[in-house]
């Protein structure tokens, strides 16, 4: 704070010393520190914030608090669904959802807020629990790893940003063709063929279902690599963790994901470690059904 009001006192200082007849006293100097002092207390006075300003700071550092502190690695995303506007017409122009997080917000914040639905980047979480579970950590001055034990949160059942479609699109045209084919073709068949045709039905819905409510390997928030395995952990600045090889951040979901292959509008989730599995299987009823249900509707299948 003082350099510059030293510095512009010696320029002033040395600018009179050029004239030789004129001589400076200690009160002239003691009078440009008074000028200074009152400038620079001007430009220390801050106009101040209005109610709806101060409103907008709180909620940011509201907002990056829960981002930094969160148990999962999540990019900087509203606390709930409640605080989520992008849904209003202001939102829509102007959203106040992080610039790399995508997905249908809007649906969710009328939806899952009303419902009191919990949030993990831009997936609701319909269920959770908590759970026991033992880390290894290692202390960073003397080397020496121990063993901690802590509770966690578990995600049991949630939906990803896109389940509008799941929701409005994918289901409903499943169960359309099934009905269809229910009602004008199965009570004509022989009893293999109806039980066949039910076991590929009722899997393609569970496979679905499994693949669409389910955590699809949500990585825990790491602010440092773990002890054992940790040499190709890369940090992440969107979530504010370290994550391993073969983990990425999903922008529409907004969360980073174990096992990450791609985001499927169909299911309205990502795809990912823990729901690649009835992933597949889901890819390979859709055609096993969708073959049956031709054949049977045409009559070729007898």
């Amino acid at each position: 704070r003082y350099l510059p009001k030293q510095r512009k006192t010696v320029l002033n200082m040395s600018q009179r010393r050029s004239k030789p007849d004129e001589k400076i006293t200690g009160t002239e100097v003691v009078q440009g520190d008074l000028q200074l002092d009152e400038g620079s207390n001007d430009e220390k006075e801050m106009t101040p914030l209005s109610i709806d300003e101060r409103y907008q700071q709180e909620r940011q550092e509201m907002r990056i608090k829960h981002w930094k502190e969160s148990a999962f690695a999540a990019g900087l995303v509203n606390v709930s669904w409640q605080e989520e506007k992008s849904c209003s017409f202001a939102g829509l122009l102007q959203p106040e959802i992080d610039p790399d997080s995508a997905g249908c917000t809007c649906c969710s914040a009328m939806v899952c807020g009303r419902l009191g639905a919990g949030r993990v980047g831009n997936m609701a979480i319909l269920h959770q629990s908590q759970e026991w579970v033992e880390e290894i950590e290692e202390d960073e001055e003397t080397g020496e790893q121990r063993t901690q034990r802590f509770t966690r949160p578990k995600l049991n059942w949630m939906m990803g940003p896109y389940w509008p479609m799941l929701l409005l699109v994918t289901y409903p045209l499943i169960l359309g063709v099934s009905f269809w084919t229910l009602v004008s073709a199965i009570p004509k068949k022989t009893l293999p063929i109806q039980l066949a045709w039910l076991v590929c039905t009722l899997g393609l819905i569970f496979a679905l279902a499994m693949t669409s409510f389910r955590d699809p390997g949500i990585l825990y928030k790491y602010h440092r690599p773990p002890p054992k395995g940790g040499n190709g952990w890369r940090w992440n600045d969107s979530a504010q963790s370290y994550r391993p090889k073969g983990a990425y951040y999903d922008p529409d979901c907004a969360v980073i994901v174990e096992g990450f292959d791609h985001t499927c509008p169909w299911t309205g989730t990502a795809i990912g470690k823990k729901n690649m599995l009835a992933f597949q299987f889901f890819v390979g009823l859709v055609f096993v059904c969708l073959i049956l249900d031709m054949l049977l509707l045409t009559g070729a299948l007898v």
